[in-house]
């Protein structure tokens, strides 16, 4: 597949496949925590990516081959601003035409200020922005947008998202350590979702090798406390879990999935093995015989190993 990946194990929405609309990191952001890495150079220029008509041929195979095994999502995700695309809303209405699996848009937020970018993605089922600062100083030393989106702009845009949505409409917020924990940073927070009102607000941390090597995972503790703070609408992320019986695939079958998967960013094992829904001896059986022959390796994050592609891979 080159523009599907997975299916894999959301913390957020269970068993999602995923939609990449590049074949390269493209965003808007290049924010510090980011597990698929730097951005080359930010952007905010829309265009036409991935082929609309190659991406729903893609998923309409993969719907008929997997008719009795569908995901819980469908989600646009991967290795950049889906917003960026010119033409997403003729893939979003395409996959509505094609299943009742509902549609989910993650999406940094940045342009939905643009009121053409806003009409594009209102048929999603779930729209899905983030918010990780409360201010324009913290704006600029976590996400590290590009010049062209100030912070009002950002705002003024999930404001415009909230009250234009026809489905779900979640916030997600990245609690990162040291920059956007602190008492002042998460009241900052919580005032800028009051302004937004969403249906409910996620709160993330870090749990993958991220951009920069010096950016951690919030702590359990600073979690409860924000969720505390926003309330009602709080909902702190947890790790998800396969359900049901697991499948017989091994072999080189096995190793072509993991070698997508990772290959959108780093996973673990047990994420690999309770999304994809096989025996974990032989995901660990596939692994090490991808490290043996190069194409992934492990990378270590807060004592958490992780396998991810290698870089002659890439």
């Amino acid at each position: 597949m080159r523009w599907l990946f997975g299916p894999v194990p959301s913390r957020r929405f269970g068993r999602s496949l995923g939609i990449d609309l590049f074949t390269r990191k493209t965003c808007t952001f290049d924010c510090v925590y980011c597990e698929v890495g730097r951005t080359p150079r930010t952007t905010d220029c829309v265009d036409i990516f991935a082929p609309v008509d190659e991406v729903l041929d893609e998923l309409r195979n993969y719907l008929a081959d997997h008719h009795d095994d569908l995901p819980d999502f469908i989600t646009f995700a991967g290795s950049g601003e889906p917003t960026l695309h010119r033409e997403i809303d003729l893939i979003i209405h395409g996959i509505k035409e094609m299943t009742t699996v509902p549609v989910v848009l993650l999406t940094n937020g940045s342009l939905l200020h643009r009121e053409s970018v806003l009409k594009r993605v209102l048929e999603a089922d779930y729209l899905v922005p983030s918010l990780d600062a409360g201010c324009p100083e913290t704006y600029g030393r976590i996400n590290r947008p590009t010049a062209n989106i100030p912070y009002e702009k950002l705002v003024e845009g999930l404001i415009s998202a909230q009250r234009a949505c026809r489905g779900h409409y979640i916030l997600e917020v990245l609690l990162v350590d040291g920059i956007n924990t602190s008492d002042e940073e998460l009241e900052k927070l919580k005032e800028c979702i009051n302004r937004i009102n969403p249906d409910s607000v996620q709160i993330n941390t870090v749990f993958r090798p991220p951009a920069e090597n010096n950016v951690h995972a919030s702590s359990e503790e600073t979690i409860q406390r924000f969720a505390e703070l926003v309330g009602e609408k709080a909902v702190p992320v947890a790790y998800y879990t396969l359900r049901g019986a697991r499948r017989q695939i091994q072999g080189e079958l096995l190793e072509s999935v993991i070698l997508k998967t990772v290959g959108i960013r780093p996973c673990t094992i047990q994420e690999m093995t309770d999304s994809i829904g096989v025996d974990q001896a032989a995901m660990e059986t596939a692994v090490q015989n991808l490290m043996k022959s190069g194409q992934v390796r492990e990378l270590n994050f807060d004592g958490v190993g992780h396998i991810a592609i290698s870089a002659e891979q890439i």
